[in-house]
């Protein structure tokens, strides 16, 4: 397990998920927003794949082994009542061996209830205490998708809470944490939700055939429709349409009882009306922290680098052109190995001033309008454009 130069630590949050490996300066993160993953449902797979793809690209994340450390946040967890255990002294964590199976119908009463159609699931022995343990599968296995689409190699998930005292994940990722992880390979292996999967057993049998390319690696993975779930759906259903109708019949009472006479309507035309603007929304992808406030930087100093395939040429010169005008003169373009994204993209590193970055945001979004903004870990004044297929 993790047998590959430069093994990759992903840590996965409510809020996102970071990145040690050993190559990198720092910790990058790759923040979630509402229109990627709402509630840990991905609402975009095509679009979360191919922002993920462009994160390590930019941050320039070499494919290896990859452990996967789930936060107490995004996992779903209960302690199963347990049987009296026979005297066998016990040290630390112990897989499963088995004496879970009295819980059967409690393991599947507690998954039934997880209000996702795919899990991953696990029983794992803790002491004397047999802990179920699930997530979503559509999430986890859509970040771990994109990184194998980069040739890693996933060999692990497992819950943080399974390294005890000995790693404190509530700040994230860290340094300190990576490299226990790292040290300590038997407790990921403990912990892995990969194998050893329990089966959610529904009454009609029904089974549908895993998307996910890792399939051959957890065989054991049942999914189907869940039909709590469904029936507790159509009760909320009908119980949002009946609120409505009673709102409607409300909301006319009240139109009618409290119509303004003609003396009333005279009486309010004296007043002045202001109308203030609503600001729509943005629905761009911020994948970093907040810029940095604004700073004086030597246009002459920022190095632009634009990222195109051999069919772009007629973009890539037009986006040249459009930064050249306002004042930017290291500007180069390569063509790019990778394969070309679906969306256009900008990289700034992070200590490039907003007032430079909404410059250069507006002039590009006149050739590409359609692009994600992004930040990088790296503080070497440097702007890449990535231009994608639309």
């Amino acid at each position: 397990m993790l047998s590959k130069s430069h093994p990759i630590i992903l840590f996965i949050d409510r809020f996102g998920f970071s990145v040690y490996q050993d190559t990198l300066v720092g910790i990058p993160k790759f923040n979630f927003t509402p229109d990627l993953v709402a509630n840990l449902d991905v609402i975009n797979k095509e679009q979360f794949v191919t922002l993920i793809v462009t994160f390590m690209q930019i941050n320039k994340i070499i494919p290896s082994s990859l452990a996967v450390i789930l936060s107490d946040n995004v996992i779903f967890v209960k302690d199963l009542v347990a049987p009296v255990q026979k005297t066998v002294p016990t040290q630390g964590l112990k897989e499963d061996s088995g004496d879970d199976k009295d819980n059967k119908d409690e393991v599947q009463n507690f998954l039934e209830d997880i209000p996702f159609e795919e899990v991953l699931a696990k029983v794992i022995k803790i002491g004397n205490t047999n802990r179920v343990v699930a997530v979503n599968k559509d999430l986890v296995m859509a970040i771990v998708d994109a990184f194998t689409s980069n040739k890693s190699v996933v060999e692990a998930i497992t819950p943080s809470f399974i390294f005890g005292q000995n790693a404190n994940f509530t700040a994230g990722l860290t340094l300190n944490n990576a490299r226990i992880v790292l040290e300590d390979i038997e407790t990921l292996k403990l912990g892995n939700l990969l194998t050893d999967q329990e089966k959610i057993v529904f009454p009609q049998n029904l089974e549908s055939k895993p998307e996910s390319p890792l399939a051959d690696i957890k065989p054991d993975l049942t999914n189907g429709a869940k039909t709590p779930q469904s029936l507790r759906q159509y009760i909320l259903i009908g119980v949002f349409i009946t609120l409505l109708i009673i709102l409607a019949v409300v909301y006319l009472n009240l139109g009618v009882s409290q119509t303004p006479s003609k003396s009333s309507k005279a009486k309010n035309t004296s007043i002045d009306v202001i109308s203030v603007p609503t600001l729509a929304p943005t629905s761009e992808p911020i994948l970093t922290q907040t810029p940095i406030a604004t700073s004086s930087v030597d246009l002459k100093t920022v190095k632009i680098k634009i990222m195109q395939s051999s069919e772009q040429n007629e973009i890539a010169t037009g986006l040249k052109n459009a930064i050249l005008d306002i004042g930017y003169q290291d500007i180069a373009d390569e063509i790019s190995e990778a394969a070309t994204p679906e969306k256009s993209s900008i990289s700034f590193s992070q200590n490039i001033p907003v007032d430079l970055r909404d410059n250069v945001i507006t002039e590009v979004k006149k050739i590409l309008p359609d692009i994600s903004i992004l930040e990088n870990q790296n503080s070497d004044s440097t702007i890449n454009i990535s231009i994608g297929r639309s």
